[in-house]
């Protein structure tokens, strides 16, 4: 089901009245986090007593939630290490890992920048608690402390990246980069990233002292700059844990769906509709040139259950169109949204439809040759588009020339994918849209800055046509949706969240098909028992 992502200071700012009352938020935060440690143990170990962990403790409260976790294990049975990165950590949470039996290394000093860059760590016997406790043996020299922070992570069945949390700043230092380098290629066991992993920045110059999360355990909310499609080879799997913040879902910048969401929101019809409540939705796709751009577009929209479909591009199309589907009429008259692009149809075609749409609120899907014309009649951008709800489904490389002509400058493809998020907004506000951003990570967004991202579909859906698929379905959903709000009495709302997030019921419902076929007339034959399944609650 739907979660939501916020900036990181609204959650911080939501954590402060709770703590002023003394409401236990770290302790809620580590009780979870040591019950999903637990969990990784016993899946891979089958127990956690006897196994070895060790916590890379930075200066903040991550580090506590860590450190308190940690003595959860240590309770359990488990060898636990503490390594402290900083001059500072968090002592209440070192307090208690020390009192639970953890073992401290002090990784602090400047020396400890000297160490090695290559060659993994080697193995060793066990390191007592009398070489590696601070209390036990005083303060332990940059040497030892190198080779054991080394050997105690080479061995450890889980680490707990306690680093750097929300609050901290880009970039390790280089002592512990360079630790980082030296072990994380030769990782052996788990590691769980604490709230956020360490040093989240997305740039690739750096990838040698990055860690790759097996899993990012976060608190309170999930953090906004955990949804970038960039980080997800180093967050992992993500749970998102609530301790009790009650956040404002109208601050969230991000929404994320999944098939859950699919199964609950899917617009089923009414008993008392019918074929115009159910919505009308115009096509105009395919072309001499592409005549399967218009078959597929139209059997997508027919069979993902459209109240009518009428097919107002070529003739020729029309031919194929209605020796597939007899129910789809080929006369103008009334619909309740477009969908038109797909196949290039002939400037006459689109320009009697545009003639048409007039200054009507109908809503508009556009896709493919639709999207060239965007750009290259700027007219088009603002008061036309500003007048309905549209959706545009560029991929990387439609994005960057549309962006390319709406900012005068070159965008690539390649600059597109290294930002998707960012350049989705940024095309969402510039053309008042709702920007469909097509890849294996769709990006969805609102001209108001809200993402959504649908999971990801199967790698099946890369294919020629699909995307005139998704496109048939998103102007079914696009159709139902306004004709609801016209029988219902309301005025449509303009591309907004609502929007964004039919198009990313539209993207699951594509991904559903996907998963039954691997070619793109099979995802749109697919689609009648997708929609079947989904009006009447089967899996």
């Amino acid at each position: 089901m739907s979660v939501f992502a916020y900036p990181s200071e609204i959650i911080r700012e939501a954590e402060v009245p709770l703590l002023e009352a003394g409401v236990p938020l770290m302790a809620r935060a580590a009780r979870a986090l040591a019950n999903i440690g637990i969990d990784t143990l016993t899946t891979h170990l089958g127990q956690v007593a006897g196994t070895r962990v060790c916590v890379l403790a930075g200066p903040g409260n991550n580090a506590g939630d860590a450190l308190f976790a940690a003595s959860t294990l240590s309770r359990r049975g488990a060898a636990v290490t503490a390594i402290t990165l900083f001059d500072r950590t968090h002592d209440e949470g070192l307090t208690a890992a020390r009192r639970a039996g953890a073992q401290v290394i002090a990784f602090t000093t400047a020396e400890a920048s000297a160490a090695p860059t290559s060659a993994a760590p080697t193995s060793a016997a066990p390191t007592s608690a009398a070489s590696t406790s601070a209390e036990a043996a005083g303060p332990t020299s940059a040497e030892s402390a190198r080779a054991d922070a080394y050997r105690e992570l080479s061995r450890a069945d889980l680490v707990l990246d306690g680093i750097l949390g929300t609050g901290g700043r880009r970039g390790l230092p280089d002592h512990i980069a360079k630790l980082i380098a030296v072990w994380a290629p030769h990782r052996t066991g788990s590691l769980i990233a604490v709230d956020v992993p360490s040093d989240l920045d997305p740039d690739p110059d750096d990838a040698e002292t990055r860690l790759h999360a097996d899993r990012t355990v976060t608190f309170g909310g999930l953090k906004a700059e955990l949804i970038d499609p960039r980080v997800h080879e180093f967050t992992g799997r993500i749970d998102v844990i609530d301790i009790g913040l009650g956040l404002d879902t109208d601050l969230a910048v991000a929404e994320l769906l999944d098939s859950g969401d699919l199964r609950s929101d899917f617009p089923r019809p009414q008993e008392s509709g019918h074929k115009y409540s159910r919505g009308v939705v115009g096509v105009l796709a395919g072309s001499e040139d592409y005549p399967g751009a218009g078959v597929l577009t139209t059997t997508s929209a027919v069979s993902t259950g459209s109240g009518m479909v009428r097919y107002l591009g070529s003739p020729l199309v029309a031919e194929y169109v209605l020796g597939l589907h007899p129910e789809v009429v080929s006369s103008s008259g009334r619909v309740n949204a477009f969908v038109f692009g797909p196949g290039d149809p002939e400037t006459e075609f689109v320009q009697a439809a545009v003639d048409a749409l007039g200054e009507s609120h109908i809503p508009v899907v556009i896709d493919a040759g639709g999207l060239e014309m965007i750009g290259r009649a700027e007219a088009m951008v603002g008061t036309w588009m500003a007048e309905r709800p549209i959706i545009i489904t560029p991929h990387a490389g439609e994005l960057a020339r549309l962006l390319s002509r709406l900012l005068g400058e070159i965008i690539t493809a390649g600059r597109i994918g290294q930002d998707p998020v960012g350049w989705a907004r940024q095309a969402a506000q510039l053309t008042g849209t709702i920007v469909l951003l097509k890849g294996h990570h769709t990006v969805i967004a609102a001209p108001d800055g809200l993402v959504v991202l649908p999971e990801p579909g199967p790698a099946s859906l890369a294919t020629a046509g699909s995307g005139d698929v998704l496109a048939g379905i998103l102007g079914t959903l696009t159709a139902t949706a306004s004709a609801r709000h016209r029988y219902d009495g309301d005025d449509l709302p303009v591309p907004n969240r609502e929007w964004a997030r039919l198009a990313g019921l539209g993207v699951l419902v594509h991904n559903a098909a996907g998963g039954r076929a691997v070619t793109a007339s099979g995802f749109a034959d697919a689609l009648t028992e997708v929609v079947e399944e989904l009006i009447h609650g089967t899996d």
